[in-house]
Order: structure tokens, then sequence, then C-alpha cells
């Protein structure tokens, strides 16, 4: 398979460069620009020129400092997440920083620039370099500093660069060859199940009469792994493999609770041969693209040692960002406090989210920044994702390591983990003082013979910046051999009685916590104490058992329960009543189906002074009952104020808006159900809610003669939810009426609905205030309840961070 090559147009802007130490000998590269139609962001391509008028594309420039690596035309394919090269300018805007990404995928910064993004640049380097003899333009100047540091760096010279910047030394010879077509590894895995994708790779492997080293590694390894087995696990249970750019791995999701200890033990062992070969890749220049070198068998065995070897390469880096901004500083409107629980939990989760261990990385954590102290904890990997065999050099020939010595490696492997977190809670914020590190089994009843007890690691912030940090600087790249990490930790072992406190008050629900809130939330929350924002009822409350005898009284006389039911109603809104009568201040009886729920109700509220008595279930249900046996019986007129009874005691549940909805659709009232549900998108959060909103809203926009609002509703329901068939079909019907065969743009959509008033949800304003409340439920220590607001966050964003974030506080 030949790499893509462009014709470039007569019009189309190029520069050749001339020849670069790093650089072969017969190939010559350059820039390209204007050639594949109008961007406003493209500065130039980076292009390797094949005869007079073709190029391959090897990477983009952009007008922000930054170069993708890249095979295709913008237009033709997506950039990667993270860029491969950035450069930043400093205040002065005549220097800057140069960085690029790392193995780990961090961007480290390499060197130095001098010179005006308007005029012309030079590399300001210790030692010449063919940047720092000539001064080029913009565009130029990134595209051969990428070519210089990112494509010959790591392929160009017949080397292999280390992927570590501590380590003493920076590359280690390889020879690399040439060859005949280019080969792509991972070609099929983004559209094949996983266990037919390696089935292809190693089809392919074994049908080509010449197999380079890097696919007789890649067939090694497969060969190590139970492959059969990974078959029976995709018929159990989905195998979904996902590729995570911030640290450019393989990621397998599944669900484990239905397999055994060897089908999960299969099924990570996997995941980890996909990660040593990616690395590999990594490390050779070619990434996920198609690469036309390659090692020697024997050669990718000594690159995959030293990925092993480099674990603790990143300490230096985590340790380089503690005076970094936060990112998530503010993800709202409201900052967090500098060094407090949300800065130091967020700051933990986005670097430890960042470390590229070679096995998968399973952990949680905690912190008490009143006590300055932190604790992770993270599962060891089994010994069937640990190397098996070998290239050995003294020999000549491979080896296989036994059982005990793959034990060995994981031991040896998991100290150096350990030290990496370490660094990374250090890093998280310059008060912690002390943390833990605490190694799990990976199964609970995991075989004696291959079960490594739980062992927790303590270290101090002294003995850390002190001693730890150039023993992590020592250690990298260093061999596993005589397991030098575990027998340095020895004298950290933490032989206290507790580790961490076992209760905590800041993660017990509202119902036990009797602590005042801060007057930063009080307004906010419409509550002057934790309690008041409980909403579960007591599981032996009478009127709730009273709800469900009157349920089973339904069956089988419904007219008793009609009365039964509107009997509990009546009582408990006495009882209601006397309570706001009795209280000292303005309240509002409301019920919240949920916490986030009860967390969003001062969005419907005016007034910061209220506060809110919570409708007791039984209330709220005896009521929602009463509605369903009025539609059972088809007597719309009485239905509906018992509809509005219901919407009025719970104004920020959507179950009370859909069901005002449904009866006035039912009574076509379909200019009030279009009303409701405006209201209703001010506080949809979940893609279910906002799914069946916008249907019940294009259905009544239809019936009112709007046929392209409705249109554009129809466009709005989020994909994957049950609604969607039918959703579906409704669209297509109307399209049909329309004479139209294409529906509009999303961004038509919405401009379309914001004209006539409707938020797209989750709007602005409930994302911040989910947001806002985070920041501060974190920061003050109620942990119950902001993990709610960080868990919305994470489905609303899509963050690995916060989900992180979010088991931390539960």
């Amino acid at each position: 398979m030949q790499a893509a090559r462009y014709k470039l147009g007569l019009l189309a802007g190029k520069k050749r460069f001339t020849h670069m130490p790093e650089q072969l000998d017969d190939e010559t590269y350059g820039t390209i620009s204007g050639a594949f139609g109008k961007d406003a962001q493209e500065a130039c391509y980076v292009v390797r020129f094949v005869g007079r008028s073709q190029v391959e594309i090897l990477g983009y420039v952009n007008m922000s400092g930054e170069v993708y690596r890249t095979c295709a035309p913008v237009k033709d394919a997506a950039l990667p997440d993270v860029p491969d090269l950035v450069i930043r300018k400093s205040p002065d805007a005549e220097s800057g920083s140069i960085s690029v990404l790392d193995e780990h995928g961090r961007l480290r910064r390499i060197s130095h620039f001098k010179g005006a993004v308007e005029g012309t640049m030079r590399e300001n380097a210790d030692e010449p370099t063919w940047n720092s003899k000539r001064s080029l333009r913009y565009g130029d100047f990134l595209a051969s500093l990428y070519l210089r540091y990112c494509v010959f760096g790591a392929a160009g010279t017949g080397a292999i660069a280390s992927g570590s910047p501590n380590a003493e030394h920076e590359r280690f010879d390889i020879e690399m060859h040439a060859l005949d077509e280019p080969v792509e590894l991972f070609c099929g895995f983004a559209s094949a199940s996983l266990p037919d994708a390696i089935d292809a790779l190693l089809y392919r492997i074994e049908s080509n009469q010449n197999p380079c080293g890097l696919e007789l590694y890649a067939k090694r390894l497969m060969s190590e792994v139970d492959l059969p087995c990974l078959r029976t696990c995709s018929v159990k249970t989905t195998l979904t493999l996902a590729r995570i750019e911030r640290t450019r791995s393989f990621f397998v999701n599944f669900d484990r609770s239905g397999l055994s200890h060897h089908e999960v033990e299969t099924v990570l062992s996997v995941e980890t041969v996909l990660n040593r070969l990616s690395r590999m890749l990594d490390r050779m220049g070619a990434g996920m693209a198609p690469t036309s070198m390659s090692p020697s068998e024997e050669d990718c065995s000594r690159i995959d040692r030293r990925i092993f070897d480099e674990t603790t390469g990143q300490v230096v880096q985590l340790l380089e960002q503690l005076s970094e901004p936060n990112p998530w500083a503010m993800p709202g409107t409201i900052q967090c406090v500098p060094g407090g629980e949300w800065d130091v939990r967020t700051r933990f989760a986005r670097l430890a989210e960042g470390i590229n261990v070679i096995t998968r990385l399973d952990y949680r954590f905690d912190v008490d920044v009143s006590r300055g102290a932190m604790r992770v904890q993270f599962m060891q990997p089994p010994c069937a994702a640990m190397p098996r065999s070998f290239y050995d050099e003294l020999a000549g020939g491979w080896a296989k390591y036994d059982e005990g010595e793959i034990r060995a490696l994981r031991a040896e492997l998991l100290s150096r983990v350990v030290l990496t977190l370490a660094a990374a809670c250090f890093a998280a914020g310059l008060n912690i003082e002390r943390c833990l590190v605490q190694v799990d089994p990976l199964f609970d009843d995991e075989r004696p013979e291959e079960r490594l007890p739980i062992c927790i690691y303590e270290f101090t912030r002294s003995a850390y910046m002190a001693k730890w940090r150039e023993v992590a600087k020592r250690l990298d790249a260093g061999s596993f051999e005589g397991a030098p990490c575990l027998k340095a930790l020895e004298d950290s072992i933490y032989a206290g009685e507790e580790a961490w406190p076992a209760v905590d008050r800041r993660k017990v629900a509202p119902a036990n916590d009797m602590r005042v809130l801060p007057e930063s939330l009080r307004s906010l929350l419409l509550a002057d104490t934790a309690a008041e924002l409980e909403v579960m009822e007591d599981s032996e409350d009478p009127h709730v058992k009273r709800v469900v005898e009157l349920r089973e009284l339904v069956h089988t006389d419904p007219a008793a329960a009609a009365k039964g039911f509107a009997k509990l109603v009546d009582g408990l809104e006495a009882t209601c009543a006397l309570e706001e009568l009795a209280a000292t201040g303005p309240i509002e009886s409301q019920f919240c189906e949920n916490y986030l729920a009860r967390l969003l109700l001062p969005l419907t509220e005016d007034d910061g002074d209220i506060r809110v008595l919570r409708v007791p279930d039984a209330l709220y249900f005896a009521q929602y009952e009463l509605c369903n046996l009025y539609t059972q019986a088809g007597d719309l007129e009485a239905l509906l104020p018992q509809a509005r009874k219901l919407y009025d005691m719970a104004k920020s549940s959507m179950q009370a808006h859909f069901s005002l909805i449904n009866v006035l659709a039912q009574l076509e009232r379909f200019d009030e159900v279009v009303e409701v549900g405006k209201h209703a998108a001010r506080l949809a959060h979940d893609r279910a809610s906002i799914g069946y909103l916008f249907y019940r809203i294009a259905f009544a926009y239809w019936n009112l003669g709007d046929r392209q609002m409705a249109l554009a509703c129809y466009r709005l329901i989020p994909r994957g939810e049950e609604i969607e068939p039918a959703a579906q079909e409704e669209m297509r019907a109307l399209m049909a009426e329309m004479e139209v065969s294409e529906p509009p743009s999303f961004e038509d959509a919405v401009a379309t609905v914001e004209r006539a008033g409707i938020a797209l949800p989750p709007t602005e304003e409930v994302s911040n205030f989910i947001a806002d409340l985070a920041v501060l439920l974190v920061d003050n220590g109620f942990f119950f309840l902001g993990t709610r607001c960080v868990y919305q966050m994470w489905h609303a964003r899509g963050s690995d961070d916060l989900s992180v974030l979010s088991r931390s506080l539960q």
C-alpha cells in the first residue's frame, strides 16, 4: 500500500528546503500552500516532494503556532486533538519557546526562538542547528522545526529517540530498513470488531512473503495472548476499542461483570499489546499512519524493553506542571479557591489522566487539603499483560521469561508507577505535604500464588523533592534487572494502623449532614443547612406504604383507588400548608425527583430569600397516580387541572413537565405545549429528556402549521435515544409533506429554534450553574452533592478528568 500522493496545481505555493543533516540524501522536503482550497487557518502543509508535481503530506501548520501530524488535507481528514509541535511567544513578542509532543502525550519544551511571527524567525539553541543558521518566515520556520524534531528526529537518521527527556542517553542506535510498500499495523481496527481486526492483521502478516521486522514482532506479541478467549469475551460483552489522543494510547471499553478472571486478564493483556505496538510506532515517527521504514524484529524487542524502562520518565514533567495554570479553575463563572479541594483534585485528575503507563492504569484518589494529604489507589495489571519473551543480545537469540521472572517484572513496573503517581500528587498543589500510594490486587479473590499483598507507600513532600525525584530520574530508561526501584522503595512502605480515615463526613448524604451552608451557597440553593437539600424519603414512611397499597388496588377497584389517592393528596397538602403558615420567612413547597433536580430548583425562582419545603414523595406520587387514572378513563378535562397541580408542585421535574405536555397534546392545545416545552428547555440537561422534549415540541409545531420549526426540532433530537426511531419516522413523513430531501444542518436547526425563543438544552445558564455549584460544593466540603454536579458535567462535556474527579468525591 502506497502513501497517498497529491498532484499540485500550477498556482499552488511551493518551497523546497535545502538539505538538513538529519534527512536522507535522496529525498526533498518543504512546504506547499493554497493547494486544497480556502482555509483561513492554514499557514502551509509540510510535505515530501515526489517528482516534479506530486507530494506526500506529513503535517499541517496553522496560524496559531501549531503543527499537526496528518497525511491528508484537513478538508478530508480530521486533525488530531493535540498538535505535535507548538511555539509560544513570550510577552515581548520577539522570542518564545518551542515544544514537541513526546510519547507520553505531553508537550515538552525543547528549544527557543527569536524573531517575530510577522517577520522572520530563527532558532536560539546552545549548539548550532539548521534552524539557528538561517532566518525563515513563520510557516517555513515551523515546518522545518517539525521535520527536524518530529519526522527526522524519530526515524530519519537510523536511530530511535528516547521518549524521555531525563534519560542519560537520549538516543540508541537502531538500524531502520526501507520497505517496498508501507505497512499499517492498525488498518481496520477502527471499523472491525477487535478479534476480527487482530485476525486480519495476523492474516496480512502471514500472507506477506517478506514481512518486515515490525510485522514479525507484532505477530510474536499477538501469539503470546489468548486470542480464542478474546473472541469468547466479545460474545459475552461488547469490546469497543477507543483511541485516547492525550496519551496516544488504546483503551478497550468492556463490562467485566460477566467475565471470568482469565477473560478479564485476556482483554487487558490484548490492550497492553496494542499499546506496546503503538508506542513503538510513535518512537519510529509513524504514529497511526502507514510507515515506510521498519527496524528488525530483534530491534523491535529493544525498543519495547526501553518503553517499559522509561516509566519514571514522566516524573520531572509532572513536577514541572506545578506552576502551570489550572484549566479547570473556573469551569463556569466562579473561580475555585487556589490550593482548595477543587483546585487540587482537578489538577491531579488532569495530571493523572495524562500519565502514560504501558499497562492499564486503573486508579482512584482522595484528598484532604486541610491535612495536606492525598491518597491514590491503583490496581496491579495481570501477569498476562507483562512481556513473556525478549531478544537476548548476549545469547544472540530469543528467550522466554519464566513465571517468577514475569511476576518480578510486574513488581518492578508497579514500583515505578508508584513513584510516578506520587509525583502527580505533589504536582497537584504546593500544600500537599504527604501522600499515600496503594497497590491493590486486580481481583479481591485473586489466586494466592499470583496475588501481591496490598502494599501502601508513604512519601513526604520534602523527602520526595530531595530524594525520590532524583531516584526517578536515575531509574528513567534504566533496566528492570535487579528490581532497583522495588528495592529502593522498601523503606517507604507504610506501617501505620490507619492509612486513611474510614469515615469522611464530607461524603455523607444531606439527611445525615447537620452542617450550616456557607453564605455563598445559601442564596444559590435556597437553603440554610445541608439537611434541607435532602430529597429521599424514609423507606418506612407510612404514607409511601399507603401509595403502594393503592397502586395494587387500582387493578381490582380503580374507583376506590382514586378516592384513596385523592384523600391522601388532600391530607398531605393540608400538612404542607400548615408548615408554610408556621414558617417565619417566605417558603414554597416543592417536590424534587433527585438531588440534581433539587440543586437546579433555584433556577425556577426569582427570590433568593425564599426557602424550599420538601413535598413528601407520597404526595407527588399519589397525585401522579391520580393523573394516570384520569388518563385511563379518558376524562381529559378533569385530567388537565390535576396535571397542572403536578407541574406546580415539581417545577424542576422533567416528568411533571412531560405529563402536562402529553395532556395538552391530547387536548390539541399545541400552543400551550410549546410554552411548557420552552420552560422545560431551560432546565433539561440529560439526553433522554432533551430528546423527548424536542419530539413533543416538533409534533406541536407540525400541528400548528409551522413545518419549518417542526423539522428543526426533529433534527435536534439526540441520536441513540429511545425516542429516535419514532422521531425519524415522523421526520421522514414531514419532509415528504414539505417535498424536501435533506433535513437542515444542526447549526441551521439551532438558529431556527433560538429565533422562536426555545433555548438549546443544556443551556449556558444551566451548564454554568451546575459548574458553579460543583466548585462551591467541593471547595466547601459538601462532596455528596458536589459529585452529582461533577457527574452531570462529565456527561455533558465528556472529559475523563471529570469522570476521575467524580469518583474521588464518592
